[in-house]
């Protein structure tokens, strides 16, 4: 079996998007079609190209006094609150909260605008991968967006050094009481999670205290290595901010345990972290553990004996010789004979359905105004939350349980209630209507251009032609001859397919009568509506 050995199948539009749909959150046709005509190693090194940070997150929300209105008096509409002072000089808390939850929403919303137009690029995707890896929640939008922008800065980039800045953050030390953590109160939070969840694994239990990768004692050694950081007040000229209080930093050497080799963390004060991960990363596992977690993330929940042997193993050698810089054992990854191999096998989680739903059907934020741009994305926002998968704010610190629970993985998206729920989301995201989140109504327009996504069949007038490219677009393969007949039934019910020729031919040939254009669109946004309730749909 090839395992890594770069692909060398056909190139086609077929691979692209599986490459694409993995790397990013959904693909529209014209990336498919750049994709296709750059070729695996060119989109390779287009998904890793650097780029520039984007612009921060802007106010969308206007003032005003009025029910569930926010008076925010530093910051103008359409521009950005975070170099703003982060805490508002206003008359009670509840109107400096207030200000403080529109910034919340302008963060969630800015964070889905990124997803939305990354293009042919995987920083997006890593990102939320980090996120997931690193989680950390603070219900302050200037930390949060410090936090993730530490994620999007360093997402391809050192596995190690991430860990290190991470370590510090001020939305970390918040989230995992190292801010509590000090010579006379050592606090183990953040170390047992630096260990079991973010570096090396846990491994299984062989002793009273002792596992496979650490032990019960490495815990506490490592909390003190770690005690006498703080977080402070945050200025926005600082955006970390973080700082080291001698005084409350446990002195002397810190020993671990067998497992690293009985290895003593010489007293380093302010730089004894760094120390520290610089130790942890000496273990081998710590390339073992990262990399089978990419590829859960982006390959398959399944990890047998044999991909171990064959897939982690190699993979995380790489990871090694390259001072755990990620990227290049990724791209080896991405563009092996393996990975080609592993379609249809991953639930779309709900930020991936939602996105394969916009992009596929060439939908993009309004941009009319701030308001209604952000508006639009902090919906989608709003949808991935009610499906469970909320940015900022996962469930616990292990993350999502699609990329952890055993034996359900990516099954944790569909279960009998959430289900139906994201059916009914893909559906109205195409017809348009009411989607109920939290018992509250968000109007969304029916934005899909269906008559724009039949322009771009050719010979769109064959309904067999019209919904072989349909499913060749949404599901990246081809559908029977009984779900052909079936979805024609939904086009055309009942009627012979010289119906829908006749019909769409007097459309193209007279494209300003109104009556003829509103039933061939009703006709279209039915059937494609259909379709992205199918499972087809839900898996990549």
């Amino acid at each position: 079996m090839p395992y890594l050995d770069p692909y060398s199948g056909n190139w086609s539009a077929k691979e692209a998007r599986h490459l694409l749909k993995r790397t990013s959150f959904g693909v529209s046709q014209a990336l498919t079609e750049e994709s296709v005509s750059l070729g695996l190693s060119a989109t390779i090194i287009k998904l890793f190209e650097e780029k520039p940070l984007p612009e921060t997150p802007l106010k969308y929300e206007l003032d005003g006094t009025e029910r569930g209105q926010v008076n925010d008096p530093d910051v103008n509409y359409g521009e950005t609150w975070v170099t703003a002072p982060p805490y508002p000089d206003l008359p009670t808390s509840q109107e400096r909260n207030r200000v403080f939850r529109a910034r919340n929403r302008s963060m969630y919303a800015w964070s889905f605008l990124q997803m939305q137009e990354a293009g042919i690029s995987i920083r997006e995707k890593l990102t939320l991968f980090w996120h997931n890896h690193f989680v950390s929640e603070n219900t302050n939008p200037h930390r949060e967006f410090f936090y993730i922008n530490t994620l999007r800065k360093n997402a391809t980039g050192n596995f190690k050094e991430l860990t290190k800045q991470i370590t510090i953050d001020q939305n970390m030390l918040i989230y995992l009481s190292g801010n509590q953590n000090s010579d006379k109160a050592p606090n183990e939070n953040y170390s047992r999670e630096l260990l079991e969840l973010f570096t090396i694994g846990k491994g299984d239990a062989v002793g009273n205290g002792d596992y496979t990768n650490y032990t019960e004692d490495d815990v506490i050694q490592i909390a003190k290595v770690l005690t006498g950081w703080r977080s402070r007040w945050i200025k926005h000229e600082d955006p970390n901010n973080a700082y080291f209080t001698n005084n409350r930093h446990t002195k002397g050497s810190k020993t671990l345990s067998h497992r690293f080799d009985n290895a003593e963390i010489s007293e380093n004060a302010e730089n004894e972290y760094k120390d520290l991960i610089d130790k942890l990363f000496e273990q081998e596992e710590c390339s073992r553990f990262i990399i089978r977690q990419m590829y859960i993330w982006f390959v398959n929940a399944e990890i047998s004996l044999e991909i171990e042997t064959n897939i982690i193993e190699p993979l995380a050698k790489i990871i090694r010789d390259n001072d755990y810089e990620i990227a290049p054992a990724l791209k080896v990854l991405l563009a092996s004979e393996h990975f080609f191999e592993n379609t249809f096998c991953m639930i779309k989680s709900p930020i991936d359905l939602l996105f394969s739903t916009t992009k596929s059907l060439l939908v993009s934020a309004p941009k009319t105004s701030f308001k209604e741009e952000y508006e639009f994305a902090f919906t989608l926002y709003l949808a991935a939350s009610d499906l469970n998968q909320s940015i900022f704010h996962h469930p616990d610190v292990a993350g999502w349980k699609a990329y952890y629970q055993s034996p359900l993985y990516y099954k944790n998206w569909v279960n009998s209630y959430l289900l139906p729920k994201r059916l009914d989301y893909c559906r109205i995201l195409v017809t348009g209507g009411d989607l109920l989140i939290n018992n509250k109504k968000h109007k969304v327009p029916a934005l899909v251009p269906v008559l724009n996504i039949a322009a771009g069949i050719t010979n769109a007038q064959d309904p067999n032609v019209l919904v072989r490219e349909l499913a060749n677009q949404l599901f990246n393969y081809e559908i029977t001859e009984n779900q052909i007949t079936s979805l024609k039934d939904i086009l055309i019910p009942g009627l012979p397919d010289f119906e829908w020729t006749v019909e769409y031919s007097d459309y193209l040939s007279a494209p300003n009568n109104t009556a003829i254009e509103q039933a061939v669109d009703n006709k279209l946004r039915n059937l494609i509506s259909v379709m992205v309730q199918m499972s087809e749909f839900q898996i990549m």
